[in-house]
């Protein structure tokens, strides 16, 4: 039997050919290796929707740092903000879900801005699942303390319904947890206050204690430096419980005879894209838990004005149903045609 030995040109062919299948296995074995290399494997980014140095930054920073140090790799954090935090959001519901790229959010990209909207670019309930909700920033109502000694919640909202709209209330914004909570409270209380929105909530304090307007809704950790040193007072904190980290300012219901049921709290949660693997989601809703409860990052989250409150995953969203329920109604009069 004769064996045709292949031409110049075939026998060339032919070694392209194998020099192509060499190459494909050569790049093919690193990314074998890494699907089989142990997550974590390299350094894990935690995206905050929401500028440098405000509660959500400090709480995620905070957090992340003794994260880094339990799984042994770092936790970069980029702040991603934007259209009320809908741009960060929907920058991890679109990354790729190997438990590397991480979302630390709060209220309004997940329970509130779908219900103002008519479509967002991410859905909150398929392409986001809830690891841990780390912290709480009680909603306090606060006054000047110069020339609103004797003033508490009931009597300010009986001189608003003896005059209606002419008080002022200011909260960081349209849409926020803090308006939609005290329009809320107002409608149950039969009153009408005039809302002035800001642009966040740094100006709106410096016009509350400057006098032009009479009341401010925020979260504690913005003026627990003035409340402590008496420039302002809180007259209620706006959910159902006292809070530990300002015991003796009473809820809305104590304070005013308000009842408003289920009023939501500001929180703050880590997030992972959908169908992030469930042992990773487990890993690190578990670390997560683990760094919340340690007594020296509560004391960090405490000083910054927030409390350590963690909740796991199922129970948290559950709660985050709840509270879009509440923000789905609440929301209705300010939502886009």
């Amino acid at each position: 039997m004769h064996r045709i030995k292949p031409s110049g040109a075939g026998r060339a062919a032919w070694m392209r050919r194998a020099a192509a299948a060499m190459l494909c296995a050569t790049v093919a074995l690193p990314a074998a290796m890494a699907q089989q290399r142990p997550w974590p494997g390299q350094p894990l980014r935690v995206v905050v929707p929401y500028p440098p140095a405000g509660a959500a930054d400090v709480a995620t920073r905070i957090t992340a740092q003794r994260l880094a140090a339990r799984l042994g790799q770092s936790v970069v954090v980029e702040n991603h903000p934007g259209a009320v935090g809908t741009i960060g959001a929907n920058f991890v519901a679109r990354a790729a879900p190997d438990g590397y790229t991480l979302l630390a959010a709060t209220n309004p990209e997940l329970t509130i801005v779908r219900h103002l909207r008519p479509s967002l670019p991410y859905d909150p309930d398929a392409d986001l699942v809830p690891l841990l909700r780390t912290a709480t920033a009680p909603i306090v109502l606060v006054v000047r303390e110069q020339g609103a000694q004797s003033a508490s919640l009931r009597q300010l909202l009986d001189a608003a319904k003896q005059a209606p709209d002419t008080l002022s209330y200011a909260t960081p914004g349209i849409g926020t947890p803090m308006h939609l909570m005290m329009d809320s409270i107002f409608t149950a209380s039969g009153v009408r206050v005039h809302h002035i929105p800001y642009n966040g909530g740094a100006r709106a304090m410096s016009d509350l204690m400057g006098g032009q307007i009479d009341m401010l809704a925020i979260t504690l950790s913005t003026v627990i430096g003035q409340i402590q040193t008496g420039r302002l007072r809180a007259l209620a904190v706006l959910q159902d419980e006292r809070s530990p980290l300002v015991p003796d300012v009473p809820t809305v219901q104590e304070a005013g005879g308000v009842q408003v049921p289920h009023l939501p709290s500001v929180w703050f949660g880590w997030f992972a894209p959908a169908h992030t693997p469930a042992a990773v989601r487990a890993r690190l809703a578990a670390e997560l838990e683990q760094v919340v409860q340690e007594a020296e990052v509560g004391q960090a989250l405490q000083r910054a004005g927030l409390e350590a409150r963690p909740l796991a995953p199922q129970p948290f969203a559950e709660e985050l149903r709840r509270e879009s329920r509440f923000f789905s109604s609440a929301a209705q009069p300010y939502a886009e045609r």
